[in-house]
Parts: C-alpha cells; sequence; structure tokens
C-alpha cells in the first residue's frame, strides 16, 4: 500500500523535477526577440521539430501519418498517433499561430505524461518493496540520477570511444531526459510498467495479487498494445523482460508456503504470458509489415540506426548502480519477495543492448527502475555496522555521484542560449516566409530548401520538405548533395530542371542557408517564379 502521505511526497518531488527539466524552455522563451524567435526546444531540436511537424498532419485533419522529410511518394500509416493526436488537440486551443499552439500542447503533454509516469514509476517501486525509505531512495534515483557522463566531461573525454556519454543522450535510459523532452516515451514507459505490473499479478507476485487471474494477463497485453502504437518496438521489450522473468518464475519453482502455488504454476505463467504476447502482437506484426514492404518505409529503417556503443560506456553509465545491485543479488534471489523479477529484467539488458537490431541502444528501455530499486535497497543495507546515519551517509553519496549529469544537462543547454543561436532560435524573416508559404502550399507539395531550413518547414508548413531529417529523409546524403549542387552557381540549368521534374519539386525556398551552398541565383532561372520576396527570404514557384 502506498499511503496519502506518500503520494503528496511523490508528487513534491515530481513537481520539482518537472520544474527543473521546464526551467530551459521558459528562459527560451523569455530570451526571444522580434528578430529571433524560439522555437519551442533546447533538447535533441532537430527531433522536436520533427514531432511538430507530425503534431502539423494531425491537427490538420490527417489520421494516417506520413513522412514530411521527404519527396517520394508512400502510403500512410498507423504510426506516431501520439503526435497526430496532440496536433488535433492543438487545433482546439484558441490563437492564430498553430505552430505555437502545438509546441504549448507538446509541453503540456511533456508535463502530463511526465507526472504519470512518474505517479506509475512509485507506484511499481512500492510493489516491489515495503520499505518506504527504499522507495523513495529508488524513486530519486530514478527520477534524478544519471551515470557517470558528467566524470567524463570533467576529465575532457567528452566522445570518449567515439560516444557522447549515454546519460546524456539516451532518454531510453535515464527518467530525467524523458522529463525533459519526450512526452512519447513517459506515455510508453508508463505502460511498460502498468503492463509489467499486471502480468506479474495474473503470476501471483506482489501485495494482494490473485495467482493465476487471467483478467491480469489479458489486461498487461492490452496496455502493451497501446505502448506498442506509442512507439512499436517497445513491445520487444516487454517481451524480453517478461521472458526473462518467467524464466526466474521457472529457475526459482513454487515457494514453500504459497497457499496458490502448484507444480504447474509456471507452466500457467507461461500461459499468461503468452497471451498478453499475443494481444499485443499486432503493431509488431504491422510495424514489419510496413519497414520491409514499402521502399520508403524499408530505406527509413535501414537510416535509423541508434547502434549500441563500447561495452564501457554501459558501464559509465550504470555501472554505479549496477555494481551496488550485485552486491545484493544473491540474496534478493534468495528471498520470497519480488525481487527476484528485478534481478531478471536487469539481467536480460546486456542481451537485448547487442541484439542485431538496428535501434539497439534504445532496447536499454526502463531498465534504470529496477537497478535503481536494487541500488537503492543495497545503498541503504552496506553500511556495517548498519546505523541510520550511515545508511543516509551511502544514500547521500550516492545521489551525488548520479546527480551531475543532469544539473550539467540543464545548465548547459540554459547557457547555450544565451546567444540566441540556431536552430534552437529561428529568424523572423524566415518565419514570416514559410508562414506565407503555408498559406499557399498543398498537402504533399515538395519544397527544396537546405537541411537547416527543411528540419524546420514542415513544423510550419503543411509540406514536404526535399531534405530534414537524417533517417526520415530516403537518401539522406544523397539528398542533401543534391541541394548542394543545386544551389551551386556551375550547375547546368538542365539538370536542375531535371531534379525538380523528377521528385515532383514544387517550390523553392531560398534563403541565408540555401545562400551558403553556392551563388545559384533562382531569380535568374526561366523555370522558377518568384512568389514571395521578404529580406533575406524568397519563395519561387517552380513552372514545369
Amino acid at each position: 500500500m502506498v499511503s496519502k502521505r506518500e503520494w503528496r511526497w511523490v508528487l513534491a518531488v515530481g513537481a520539482i523535477a518537472l520544474a527543473l527539466s521546464t526551467a530551459p524552455y521558459l528562459l527560451g522563451l523569455v530570451l526571444q526577440t522580434d528578430e529571433r524567435l524560439f522555437g519551442g526546444f533546447v533538447y535533441a531540436v532537430e527531433d522536436g521539430y520533427s514531432y511538430l511537424a507530425k503534431m502539423r498532419q494531425g491537427a490538420e485533419g490527417a489520421w494516417l501519418f506520413h513522412i514530411a522529410y521527404t519527396p517520394e511518394p508512400h502510403p500512410g500509416t498507423l504510426f506516431f498517433p501520439f503526435h497526430l493526436l496532440l496536433g488535433k488537440l492543438a487545433a482546439l486551443l484558441p490563437g492564430a499561430d498553430l505552430t505555437a499552439r502545438m509546441v504549448w500542447t507538446y509541453h503540456g503533454a511533456r508535463l502530463v505524461f511526465g507526472m504519470g509516469l512518474l505517479l506509475t514509476l512509485y507506484r511499481f517501486l512500492a510493489a516491489f518493496t515495503p520499505d518506504v525509505v527504499v522507495r523513495r531512495l529508488a524513486f530519486l534515483l530514478v527520477t534524478f540520477g544519471g551515470g557517470l557522463g558528467w566524470l567524463l566531461v570533467a576529465l575532457g573525454q567528452p566522445e570518449w570511444l567515439d560516444s557522447l556519454p549515454l546519460d546524456f543522450i539516451l532518454p531510453e535510459g535515464f527518467t530525467f531526459l524523458v522529463l525533459y523532452g519526450f512526452p512519447h516515451i513517459g506515455l510508453a514507459r508508463t505502460l511498460l510498467l502498468g503492463g509489467i505490473l499486471s502480468l506479474l499479478k495474473a503470476w501471483g507476485i506482489g501485495p494482494k495479487s490473485e495467482a493465476r487471474n487471467t483478467r491480469y494477463a489479458l489486461l498487461a497485453g492490452l496496455v502493451w498494445l497501446a505502448m506498442g502504437l506509442t512507439i512499436p518496438f517497445y513491445v520487444l521489450v516487454a517481451w524480453a523482460v517478461a521472458g526473462a522473468m518467467w524464466f526466474a518464475l521457472l529457475l526459482r519453482g513454487v515457494p514453500k508456503g504459497d497457499p496458490g502455488g502448484s507444480p504447474l504454476r509456471p507452466i500457467q505463467a507461461l500461459w499468461q504470458t503468452a497471451l498478453a504476447g499475443l494481444l499485443s502482437a499486432p503493431i509488431v506484426a504491422y510495424s514489419l509489415w510496413i519497414f520491409t514492404t514499402y521502399p520508403v518505409y524499408v530505406t527509413w529503417a535501414a537510416q535509423n540506426r541508434i547502434l549500441s556503443p563500447h561495452p564501457l560506456h554501459y558501464l559509465a553509465a550504470f555501472g554505479v548502480p549496477l555494481l551496488l545491485a550485485a552486491s545484493i543479488a544473491p540474496r534478493v534471489w534468495r528471498e520470497e519477495g519480488p525481487g527476484w523479477a528485478a534481478l531478471a529484467w536487469t539481467a536480460v539488458v546486456p542481451v537485448l543492448v547487442y541484439l542485431p537490431f538496428n535501434l539497439q541502444r534504445r532496447l536499454v528501455e526502463g531498465a534504470q527502475v529496477p537497478l535503481g530499486l536494487l541500488a537503492a535497497r543495497a545503498a541503504l543495507e552496506i553500511p556495517k555496522p548498519k546505523t541510520q546515519s550511515r545508511s543516509r551517509l551511502v544514500a547521500a553519496g550516492l545521489l551525488v555521484a548520479l546527480l551531475p549529469t543532469n544539473l550539467l544537462l540543464v545548465a548547459g543547454n540554459s547557457l547555450a542560449l544565451l546567444p540566441r543561436p540556431a536552430p534552437v532560435f529561428r529568424d523572423a524573416g524566415e518565419v514570416a516566409a514559410l508562414d506565407w508559404l503555408s498559406e499557399q502550399a498543398h498537402p504533399g507539395d515538395v519544397v527544396l530548401v537546405a537541411y537547416g531550413t527543411g528540419n524546420y518547414l514542415p513544423a510550419r508548413v503543411g509540406a514536404r520538405a526535399f531534405v530534414g531529417h537524417g533517417p526520415e529523409t530516403v537518401h539522406f546524403a544523397e539528398k542533401r548533395a543534391l541541394v548542394a549542387q543545386f544551389f551551386t552557381a556551375t550547375t547546368d540549368d538542365a539538370w536542375r530542371q531535371r531534379l525538380l521534374a523528377e521528385y515532383g519539386v514544387d517550390w523553392v525556398f531560398w534563403g541565408p542557408a540555401e545562400r551558403a551552398l553556392g551563388g545559384f541565383a533562382p531569380p535568374t532561372a526561366p523555370y522558377l517564379r518568384q512568389v514571395y520576396r521578404g529580406g533575406e527570404y524568397e519563395v519561387f514557384q517552380t513552372t514545369r
């Protein structure tokens, strides 16, 4: 049971975490001027604009997702319903600037689903330990904790072994990063944890569980299906965790004195696990079909590579809680409580993150939760002789070791805002030109732009950028090179016309980013008609 006092504590700590994660965004808003407009993101900015592009599709009436960063035709899919629905919500809000409404809606969702995740997290921890002190320390570790990435930065090794420290870049591994910028991951992790709790309850594990109750297995499957609609491959994580926990259950056998136990209990648990897996399988099958059938999505999948770095990076990120967890693992395994399930989840993670899968690194999803739980318990039990003061000292030391990364991240992002740099801030002339184009372009129109402009364009315009996002632009490197060649002064006009015709380009955007690519002057081209000019920004319509 979780007392009302505990829930009040969770809400208070959650409010602090969300306030800390929101401070840089408020600073960006304060620093906005008439000439430099805040784009709404301070972390993973290019991905942030891509989320707005998806929201705009929903705001403009779409129920199926189309890639906004590539000119090739392709079918709409069931991906990104979270962002499509957020866009529809933004469209209902008052105000003339749809993009601004989408930004406010996105951050509102970040706060709502962030708090929902934290409440679910505490409920999850409470199911594993009745000790309120352990719960609270684990909650603090998972909510605010990072790894030792800050130490790598302090030692002048920010790209040690060819990778940034994981605790700066991996929201699947660190909850604070989810609170900082990813409401869809917040929702997905909430559903992941809820499904695991339901499945354990179906097995008769945890407080007030009902052994062999298939209702909870059904609930787990449905919850994971909803999770899969948010982030499809997270279902694979849920299956792996459930499989690891079932295997641990099988190894442990039936504890003596368990009134719900029988020699067949692991078999029944297997059936319940299979049922949950079957219910959540359709979204996995659908994703596999889309990403292996349609060329545009096949290429997207091939380009979307987020591979695991050197194993030492995982040790830098998770080594401290892992060492603590290992110190009590034998005792936890022997106990009759549900701690063994946390061990099982932790044990399967090293296998997941090196599977032959293009999103290896992201399969660490949620692993901070069982690690934080085990580390908190170990930190409070390690001091010998065990006293309250010594336990508090070890717990405080653990927090001090793991907090700096997120503090450094927030402080660094905030300081970086002061000169109002691109792409965090956008030039007012660019925004005005894009808003004009938004009134003229039709859904599906293709706009030839430089990469920097193209990443932001679909957030403000219901059209497709020729290039603008690494994974989502088909043949990204080639497209970027084609744009550079188009704006090179020595390129043959016949080649330019062939390019425009081949990709069905409807508009050419010409601003500082495009001018930087070469000396070509679109006003001199007879196949381009100038339709907008404002300061350094011009828009041309093709006459193909």
